[in-house]
């Protein structure tokens, strides 16, 4: 969890008493362990994590104020009365989470949403205004904007089933069926270079780990069409449900793993599979990719294999030479790249 304060809780910290004795919701996008600094005035602070590795830094504080929950469907304290959203890079999360968190909160709520501008922050009026929040901005600073609204009257109840969007990838004599719920990975369809991996990994056998797991694409897709056993992982909350969904739609078996890189995975694998992520909210960001390709190699069985997928322009080979006896360039279109390293 980063402890540098981010723009946007420098923005918040101008203004210290926007909480006092709050039974407080903090979701979003967090890019810091800002809310800490909330707990001397708030009456209580429920985080709603939807990355793994915040969960844990938060559900390792020790006060009696301080909740933490890592849910795609966050479930509230009765007596929630305010809301601080970190708005996210994809406009529908926030919606995703409007609409799940709203109908939890006390009539007469006060909703706080900060964030960056380039990040679109400005789309929280539209969005709240479908629940009758007539909001505006009360700071803009160092290219944030922070704004407040009251929740006025009930919000409706939520129905996760109404945001899981389905859609299917077709497969060598099959199809996979796949649900994908708002803040996942190239919701609601299958991205160019998960494509160009699924047509160029051999045959699997044994068993597969799919990291950065998305709605289970790859790894479902791997059960559907081989003899395997695949476990998906992935640090997002929204994706692990989405995984769920997708193996259950299509009667498969598999282990599902919430991990912040590979700090939850024991055992060892015969393949790792992978599109990476490089990004954390509309920043780029390497770091978790490259803590995987420094690790993946402990997880992988004798002769195991790590394939993946990565845009042309990220230069992983370097790292992979630190840590695989070899490795070869599979495919390179200018676009993207098929990497496999053996053990």
């Amino acid at each position: 969890m980063n402890t540098s304060p981010h723009a946007t809780s420098q923005v918040l910290a101008r203004h210290d008493d926007l909480f006092s004795q709050q039974h407080l919701v903090v979701a979003g996008q967090l890019a810091d362990n800002y809310p800490l600094n909330l707990l001397e005035q708030v009456a209580s602070l429920q985080v709603c994590c939807s990355h793994f590795g915040h969960h844990q830094y938060f559900a390792k504080q020790a006060n009696g104020k301080l909740s933490s929950q890592f849910s795609a469907a966050p479930s509230l304290a009765i007596n929630s009365n305010a809301l601080l959203l970190f708005m996210p890079k994809a406009k529908q999360e926030a919606a995703y989470l409007f609409a799940c968190i709203l109908p939890q909160l006390e009539v007469g709520a006060e909703i706080f949403v900060v964030g960056e501008n380039r990040g679109g922050v400005k789309s929280c009026e539209k969005l709240l205004a479908e629940f009758g929040i007539k909001v505006k901005k009360i700071d803009s600073a160092r290219r944030c904007g922070l704004y407040f609204g009251v929740l006025n009257q009930a919000a409706p109840q939520f129905d996760a089933s109404q945001w899981q969007n389905s859609f299917e990838v077709a497969l060598p004599n099959a199809s996979l069926k796949v649900k994908s719920l708002p803040g996942v990975f190239n919701h609601g369809k299958l991205d160019e270079g998960s494509q160009m991996l699924l047509e160029h990994l051999p045959t699997l056998h044994g068993s597969v780990l799919d990291f950065g797991c998305g709605a289970g694409i790859i790894g479902a897709s791997q059960a559907l069409l081989h003899n395997v056993d695949i476990s998906l992982l992935d640090v997002s909350a929204y994706a692990i449900a989405s995984s769920k969904a997708t193996l259950q739609e299509n009667q498969l078996t598999g282990t599902v793993i919430a991990s912040d890189g590979l700090s939850e995975v024991k055992q060892r694998f015969d393949f790792i599979v992978s599109n990476p992520p490089f990004h954390a909210g509309i920043d780029t960001q390497y770091e978790t990719t490259e803590r995987f390709l420094a690790q993946a190699k402990q997880h992988l069985n004798a002769n195991g294999e790590l394939w993946l997928v990565a845009n042309s322009f990220l230069q992983y080979e370097a790292l992979i030479k630190q840590h695989f006896s070899r490795f070869e360039s599979v495919l390179d279109n200018k676009k993207f790249k098929i990497l496999r390293c053996c053990v």
